[in-house]
């Protein structure tokens, strides 16, 4: 069978996939050290939490920004899966994007209605909301919650890579940064065609 389309994101994609990956694994580490620092004196804690803040708004800006082009642009096309397989992964791909979108936007909420000033890079972000500690402290489940969903969310998506990448499915390749031009997915489709059909 063959289908229609390239078996590669595209660059921006790929570029997008790869920093929001980075900064993610950098702001769960991040986020984990800081919560062991001091709270005296208020200095070094302070600058911590900040920075935090100021990349989990870059990430929430690029989550937006890779949603947009998602929907722009129409992924490559999975290999051959047994339906539940297939049906796991764009459920997980689903979960993963609006795991990005509220982690980060409940911190800043709660940022608002924390009462201190929300600092972008040293940059102070203006000011619409008000102390509320009731507010805050839901904020703050929300997303301590949504970290932990995420975390085994991004797990699975690795497994998953892992998984099909040792099957030989080269399921890494669509998000990869090779040179050479995208296969078409009727060659892919080809190259599996030998194998038993999925159970």
């Amino acid at each position: 069978m063959t289908l229609p389309g390239r078996l590669r994101y595209t660059t921006t994609a790929v570029v997008l996939h790869w920093v929001i990956a980075a900064l993610l694994i950098a702001e769960f580490a991040h986020g984990w050290w800081m919560q062991e620092i001091p709270k005296v004196p208020t200095g070094v804690r302070a600058s911590a939490f900040n920075l935090h803040k100021s990349v989990g708004l870059l990430l929430l800006a690029l989550a937006l920004i890779r949603l947009g082009w998602r929907i722009a642009h129409r992924p490559p096309p999975l290999p051959p899966l047994p339906r539940w397989q297939a049906w796991a992964a764009k459920a997980n791909h689903a979960l993963l994007y609006t795991m990005m979108l509220v982690m980060p936007l409940s911190g800043y909420l709660g940022s608002v209605f924390s009462g201190y000033p929300i600092l972008w890079f040293g940059w102070k972000l203006p000011s619409w909301g008000y102390a509320d500690p009731a507010i805050k402290d839901l904020t703050s489940v929300v997303h301590l919650g949504s970290s932990w969903i995420l975390l085994v969310s991004l797990s699975l998506h690795v497994v998953g890579t892992i998984k099909h990448t040792i099957a030989g499915d080269r399921v890494m390749a669509r998000m990869g940064f090779g040179r050479r031009p995208p296969q078409r997915v009727d060659a892919w489709t080809a190259r599996l065609s030998t194998r038993p059909p999925p159970s």
